[in-house]
């Protein structure tokens, strides 16, 4: 019988790879993160996005209303508003600052119930510090290594249950990093470990997680040429005049004009993997 691997430690040497493949010396993923321009693309991206997705990943958790939720990842609040909205009590692991303020400004907008935060990365939070609650969330957020202790800190933290975001396919595969990367930068670009190692990982973890899977074919939609370019620039790191004009020739092929703005067509496979406690 062929041994399977262990797939904790395929995920951990995967993401290490991965980091070290995106990151200049000195940098850290923090660092990206923290810085506002980032953060300002990011939730203005987020702003644009069509076809309803947030909407079906609130549908398919089914977290009833009046229920206490811990949002590893939070972000600016993607999900953790729309659950206050419903009804739940919503506390959020985020360690940037900027994303921290476009949360409070998105929660103010909505006028959701406050939401509690603890300003750290998952790694660094304490089981005391997580606490206990009905359920625990990750949104494409699984930006870790160990594994192991990772997720069994957020299967100990959930009472009901707990559900999971994350990339089947690599989550820049529709952004042009494997085309551009290895010209921009001059080294291969490494993809994050996928849903599929997550899920066998989680397997051997004796947690038997369900798994559900979606195609993403919507896209990328800006409202201008100019956003579309300083995204992709941002997102690939292209700072000099030589990438972007790389990029801008990459784009120009790819790009389609509608009457809303600039479209850039792409597929993308999500998978949403949970278990009840």
């Amino acid at each position: 019988m062929t041994e399977l691997p262990d797939y904790c430690r395929t995920w951990d040497e995967t993401y290490a790879r991965a980091l070290e493949g995106k990151l200049n010396p000195g940098d850290t993923e923090d660092n990206f993160w923290s810085d506002q321009e980032n953060v300002d693309r990011f939730v203005k991206h987020l702003l644009n996005k069509k076809g309803g997705r947030i909407e079906d990943n609130i549908a398919s958790m089914n977290i009833p209303p009046g229920s206490t939720v811990l949002d590893i990842g939070a972000g600016p609040g993607t999900l953790a508003v729309p659950l206050a909205c419903a009804g739940c009590r919503v506390t959020t692991i985020e360690p940037s600052v900027p994303m921290g303020e476009a949360m409070e400004q998105y929660r103010q907008f909505m006028q959701a119930p406050k939401i509690s935060e603890i300003r750290k990365r998952w790694e660094n939070v304490t089981p005391e510090e997580a606490g206990s609650h009905d359920y625990v969330i990750a949104s494409r957020s699984l930006m870790f290594g160990d594994l192991r202790e990772n997720m069994l800190k957020m299967d100990g933290a959930a009472k009901k249950g707990v559900h999971i975001y994350w990339y089947l396919t690599s989550k820049s595969s529709s952004w042009g990093h494997e085309d551009l990367w290895q010209s921009l930068h001059g080294k291969p670009y490494y993809s994050a470990p996928n849903g599929s190692v997550l899920w066998n990982a989680l397997n051997q973890l004796e947690i038997y997680a369900n798994i559900d899977l979606k195609a993403e074919t919507k896209g990328h939609f800006y409202p201008t040429i100019e956003e579309l370019h300083e995204d992709y620039y941002g997102r690939l790191t292209a700072s000099e005049k030589w990438q972007k004009d790389l990029v801008d020739a990459y784009l120009e092929k790819r790009i389609e004009k509608t009457d809303e703005g600039v479209h850039v067509p792409s597929t993308s496979y999500l998978a949403h993997i949970w278990w009840e406690k």
